[in-house]
């Protein structure tokens, strides 16, 4: 073999020989470029996709939710500033071990933490933040905030709290917010995109929550792998909601609120002119600033299964027996029908017979009140009277007259309200299953027996017959010029006679006026003129051999107590409509309120 050939072939064997070794390299090379590859161009859509999802977080931005005033532009329901824990579940790697931290930390149970954890974690997406800890004091926002670099995916962040200042005084009027729910995001799928956002869940906070609490916003941040802000890339800012004005009255509100003394009933008053709510009370009450932002649960649980059923708001959903003060209703029925006259007089000697019924219906007043014609009937509240021209009319002649009037349905004050009951025959023949008698007839000629009214209603109607037939939209935004406001009118009842409007409101005149009249004992001569009527809602029936007595010594099914009146008569510038579960007595305990509300409003003795 010649030189060239040997050099030849070592040149040959060393370079298998380096390929031998660096083979391997290669290989490893071949691999990591394969997967770069895979990674930039196959994948790398996808793989971008996650990287930005760890490092980029789109925080939304809560709107600030609107003030609400009264009518006079006093500050009814405003924002507060709180601190919240909040934790971004993505950038925590073992939830127990957190939550056990923290609540070393902040001393809260962990139960408590572990149960807000997995409630939160079910409602937001895995990079969406949610408040684990509400309204931090001083000494917890001191320990979180030396400990947040210590502990994944959490921070404190000061949020708006919705703070009522009147608290239980006008709890029922302006209901309280709450966090968006399952069952709203099924109602409304626009609330699906308002994360950490709270909406009203009764009251006005409700009803005018679409004007309240505005449109979110967008942030768009960069954090590290602990979830901690790095910077902020882009904000494209909230829309705050707007402010409203409310023809309540606090003055007026507050004034009356401290006359129920925490007695269970409600009260209505409104401007008869106009429709416009200038008090609405349910009380017992609650407040509101419990459940805006809820901190303490036992306290809430004790809020709800408290037996004197503080949240619901019995001016616009109780129903009641409206007792007498359904009978001028009754008796402008009578006198339309022509069943009879202002002057003709009935015998009352305190019970009433039905033909082939030996069972009486007996009167409030043992002995009766004698003869009685429409006026005196309505003054001392006659009910043989009404029993006998309720039997007269039937209840083809009695029905058409209330429901012009606006019993048995809503008032279109708010959705919320309820209905009331307005019976007829179809109605108890499906619901109790039985036919109408004479006696269904005849307990509705007092307000007895099936009918129901809400307060609202009861003062509504009032507002009919302060207003000569005429009734108006309530409502309960002010409006922003009362001189020019224009109201709705929603009902206007003729009679054939348009002195009877005149007739009827003096007898109602004569209710407190009087000496015979029922509310006399809060008649002043140096008060202004009211017209009204007592009622008295026997809500359980008085078994032959029983009395009064004998049931009364249970509380609870003591009768409530109603009144409802105008004033002042020439010129009405207020109804208020007042009912006091188990008061007895109407013209004891409901009729001064009604008369305090009156001379309140309108400058009498009562105004502060």
């Amino acid at each position: 073999m010649n030189n060239f050939s040997r050099e030849r072939f070592k040149t040959g064997e060393e370079y298998s020989r380096a390929l031998f070794f660096l083979s391997p390299f290669i290989l490893l090379f071949s691999i990591s470029l394969f997967q770069v590859l895979n990674l930039t161009l196959f994948q790398g859509d996808k793989y971008q996709t996650i990287a930005e999802s760890n490092r980029i977080y789109q925080k939304p931005i809560s709107p600030v939710r609107g003030f609400i005033y009264d009518r006079n532009g006093t500050l009814l329901a405003e924002n507060i500033v709180q601190r919240d824990l909040y934790v971004t579940p993505a950038y925590i790697e073992d939830s127990a071990e957190t939550i056990l931290k923290l609540s070393n930390l902040l001393d809260v149970p962990y139960e408590l933490l572990d149960e807000n954890f997995s409630r939160g974690v079910k409602k937001v997406k895995k990079f969406d933040s949610f408040p684990l800890v509400k309204a931090l004091n001083e000494e917890q926002i001191a320990k979180a905030k030396v400990n947040l670099d210590s502990i994944s995916g959490i921070e404190v962040k000061a949020t708006l709290k919705r703070y009522v200042l009147h608290e239980e005084t006008l709890a029922h009027v302006l209901g309280y917010v709450g966090d968006i729910s399952s069952d709203d995001i099924r109602r409304d799928k626009l609330l699906a995109e308002l994360q950490n956002t709270q909406i009203g869940k009764t009251g006005i906070e409700k009803e005018f929550d679409y004007v309240l609490r505005g449109k979110p916003g967008i942030q768009t941040q960069e954090r590290d792998v602990k979830g901690k802000l790095v910077r902020i890339l882009d904000t494209q800012g909230a829309e705050d909601g707007k402010d409203i004005y409310l023809t309540i009255d606090q003055k007026l509100q507050d004034h009356l609120f401290k006359l129920f003394e925490n007695r269970r009933g409600a009260l209505v008053a409104l401007e008869p002119k106009t429709g416009l709510i200038r008090a609405l009370i349910s009380s017992p009450s609650f407040n509101p600033n419990i459940l805006n932002s809820i901190v303490d649960t036992d306290e809430v649980e004790s809020l709800f299964s408290n037996k004197e059923s503080p949240i619901f708001n019995r001016a616009i959903s109780g129903q009641y027996p409206p007792a007498s003060t359904l009978k001028p209703f009754v008796g402008l029925a009578a006198i339309e029908n022509e069943v009879i006259s202002w002057d003709k007089t009935i015998k009352d000697d305190g019970e009433f017979y039905v033909e082939g019924d030996p069972r009486p219906y007996r009167g409030w007043k043992e002995n009766g009140h004698g003869r009685v014609d429409m006026r005196k009937a309505i003054a001392e509240s006659s009910d043989v009277y009404f029993y006998t021209i309720a039997f007269d009319l039937t209840l083809a002649g009695i029905r058409p007259m209330l429901d012009s009037f606006g019993f048995g349905k809503k008032t279109g004050l708010t959705d919320f309200e309820a209905n009331g009951l307005l019976p007829d025959k179809k109605w108890k023949l499906g619901y109790k299953g039985d036919f109408w008698f004479k006696g269904d007839t005849i307990n509705l000629g007092i307000g007895q027996g099936y009918i129901l009214a809400t307060p609202l209603q009861l003062a509504m109607a009032y507002s009919g017959l302060a207003n000569k037939g005429v009734i108006y939209q309530p409502q309960f935004i002010q409006p922003e010029d009362e001189k020019s406001f224009e109201p709705k009118k929603v009902a206007e009842i003729q009679l054939s006679d348009n002195k009877a409007w005149e007739k009827m409101e003096q007898a109602l005149v004569d209710v407190i006026s009087a000496r015979n009249g029922t509310a006399h004992k809060v008649f002043d001569a140096n008060s202004v003129v009211i017209a009204g009527k007592t009622g008295t809602a026997q809500i359980k029936s008085i078994l032959p051999g029983k009395e009064y007595d004998a049931i009364r010594e249970n509380p609870a099914l003591r009768d409530h107590a109603l009144f409802v009146g105008y004033g002042p008569v020439e010129d009405p510038k207020l109804v208020v409509a007042v009912i006091i579960e188990n008061g007895e007595s109407g013209s004891e305990v409901a009729a001064p309120i009604v008369k305090s509300a009156i001379n309140f409003y309108t400058g009498g003795f009562d105004a502060e």
